[in-house]
């Protein structure tokens, strides 16, 4: 029997680590680039225009399965109740100003452990809300998933929808997303 070299020895003793690395970033492809342009504009003309049932519709699955269970809401109920409530977020202020470009986004593809593939990318965007407190520039990111075909945002604004995310999606649980910021705006 021979012996095993010192190199295929420390190259098998990797792999497990290798295959731990996260999944590298890959630039758009021209088609998925359009296709995910015009998901977030959907998304964020929704929005604009105080369209609850759209907004609620562009939330992952997933997100919503986790939404039911800590909130004791049957699933089947769940829409109806997050579109209540973010019919009243949207009547409370006037969203406006929307931006949102992918050019230069950069996707990652990912598997979660049911073997589900997930395409995924963080996009910056910025909106203005007024209320009658005034008017602020909001910046922050949207997580923006395509799973089973389907593109689906989620706005990150800080730690719990960070957290929220890692639950639904494990592959996210290291990722560093942008800090939201909120300024008063003229």
């Amino acid at each position: 029997m021979r012996p095993i070299p010192a190199l295929t020895l420390s190259l098998l003793a990797s792999l497990p680590v290798l295959a731990a690395l996260p999944a590298a970033a890959r630039p758009l492809e021209a088609a998925e680039a359009r296709q995910m342009q015009g998901a977030v504009d959907g998304y964020l003309r929704a929005i604009g225009r105080g369209e609850a049932d759209r907004v609620v519709a562009a939330l992952p699955p997933r997100i919503k399965n986790i939404f039911a269970g800590s909130a004791g809401i049957e699933a089947g109920q769940l829409d109806a109740v997050l579109t209540e409530q973010t019919a009243a977020l949207l009547k409370a202020a006037t969203f406006a100003d929307f931006a949102a470009d992918v050019t230069g986004v950069e996707a990652t593809d990912s598997a979660l452990p049911d073997g589900s593939r997930v395409t995924w990318a963080i996009v910056p965007t910025q909106f203005t809300a007024a209320n009658a407190r005034g008017k602020t520039l909001n910046r922050q990111s949207l997580l923006v998933l395509n799973e089973g075909g389907e593109w689906y945002m989620m706005r990150i604004e800080g730690a719990q929808q960070q957290q929220l995310v890692a639950i639904a999606y494990p592959f996210l649980k290291d990722v560093a997303f942008p800090e939201a910021t909120v300024t008063a705006a003229n």
